[in-house]
């Protein structure tokens, strides 16, 4: 079966890169002829030539001028902005003819591999043989794509969370006319959706012949607002691939220091409650004695954490790699909670977010820390202690095994009705 698959494009935000890897591997496993699909996700098409200077500023004014005038913007988005914008799909000829041409992929590459991380990023994406890409440039395309398809899956991740990069008309497969749509883990990962884009919403996934979320939240709200009872709870994609694959998958890492014997990994995405996460990570040195701490940084981040090592130039290999050797995990991250589970470590998760922001994403972690019976793994900066208990992986990995193998199940039922 022909399948396009949509989700977020992979990026230094390492789990959603590997839960698109994961479901487009599996789809590959099953033996179906998967092509990911992508567009830029721009709040508005940008011209060619303003795309391009926007380029070349970021290339050569220092990087922290870079991020503090996106930081600046990103707050004033937020303060100025209580309900989601809506993104456009991208329509940009002039850039889709220039693709065509020889050394389009050249300097492509040089623009996109502004350092080591995106140059590893860019490996594992276009080089590697784990995907086969393709961008969308024109809306003339996606009739060609929609033409060519069999079935549009849109995979896992925060795709239709409108607070997560804005509401995008792409993860709803709003230009797939009549072909057969199913989502497999995608998330909304909110308490309830905006009023905004809510019949939005509604008519685009009214359109969804199967719909299977990745919280119970997700089900509820669908539920109610489709006028279904059939919406399904299954697992993120990076669950459905055994603990033996993503060991293999770290094994190709390629990192340039020396790992001590036992280390604390730290991988926070967000930096709204850093201190927190300061305060937490010297709280986990001193409960476990173990002194070395290992910061992956994601998004530009330059904060080492407990006084360590700042990693700046991790690809997907290292990071599956460092938190599958790690003596310990501190973590902010959805797909960190999932890995860590996946190997069986030990690890204290803290909310990205207060959980009375507007576009707070901690639904999602209360829901799979209540549903496994961890919640106490959360940490909370009072001084309590419940983090430090251990899991009971005796318990657990039956119950999450048997959720793989639903959700498995599911996704080929999806795919063959």
């Amino acid at each position: 079966m022909k399948i396009k698959l949509v989700t977020f494009a992979p990026h230094p935000n390492f789990g959603t890169c590997l839960q698109g890897y994961a479901l487009n591997y599996v789809l590959r496993k099953m033996g179906h002829d998967v092509e990911f699909i992508y567009n830029g996700r721009e709040s508005h098409p940008q011209p060619f030539i303003k795309a391009v200077t926007k380029k070349c500023l970021e290339s050569f004014l220092p990087k922290s001028f870079i991020a503090s005038i996106k930081a600046k913007r990103q707050a004033n988005m937020i303060s100025q902005r209580k309900e989601p914008y809506i993104l456009e799909l991208p329509n940009h000829p002039v850039l889709y003819q220039l693709s065509k041409l020889p050394f389009y992929e050249k300097v492509y590459k040089m623009l996109k591999c502004r350092n080591l991380q995106w140059k590893k990023v860019y490996k594992f994406t276009h080089e590697d043989g784990n995907f086969n890409m393709r961008r969308i440039y024109t809306h003339q395309q996606y009739a060609e794509v929609t033409a060519e398809t069999d079935l549009f899956i849109t995979g896992s991740d925060q795709i239709w969370n409108p607070y997560c990069g804005g509401f995008n008309p792409m993860m709803f497969v709003e230009f797939g006319g009549n072909k057969k749509r199913v989502a497999y883990s995608s998330s909304i990962s909110l308490p309830e959706i905006p009023a905004s884009v809510k019949q939005r919403m509604k008519r685009d996934l009214e359109k969804f012949q199967h719909i299977a979320v990745r919280e119970q939240r997700s089900v509820e709200l669908l539920n109610k607002l489709l006028h279904r009872n059939d919406i399904k709870l299954v697992v993120d994609p990076t669950y459905l691939l055994s603990a033996k694959e993503w060991e293999e998958f770290g094994n190709k890492a390629e990192i340039e220091f020396t790992i001590p014997e036992k280390y604390i990994f730290c991988y926070f995405v967000g930096d709204k409650r850093a201190d927190v996460y300061e305060q937490m990570v010297q709280e986990v040195k001193h409960f476990t004695g173990i002194q070395n701490v290992i910061t992956l940084e994601c998004y530009n981040r330059t904060r080492a954490y407990g006084g360590g090592r700042l990693y700046k130039d991790a690809g997907p290999y290292e990071w599956v790699y460092l938190l599958r050797h790690a003596s310990y995990v501190c973590m902010d991250s959805f797909h960190a909670t999932v890995f860590a589970l996946k190997f069986q470590k030990e690890f204290v998760h803290a909310m990205k977010n207060a959980d009375t922001e507007t576009g707070s994403q901690n639904t999602r972690m209360y829901d799979i820390l209540s549903r496994y019976g961890i919640l106490y793994k959360n940490y909370n900066a009072d001084g309590s202690t419940g983090w430090q208990q251990r899991i009971d992986y005796a318990r657990l990995t039956p119950l999450i095994e048997s959720e793989i193998k639903d959700s498995m199940d599911y996704l080929k039922y999806e795919i063959e009705n």
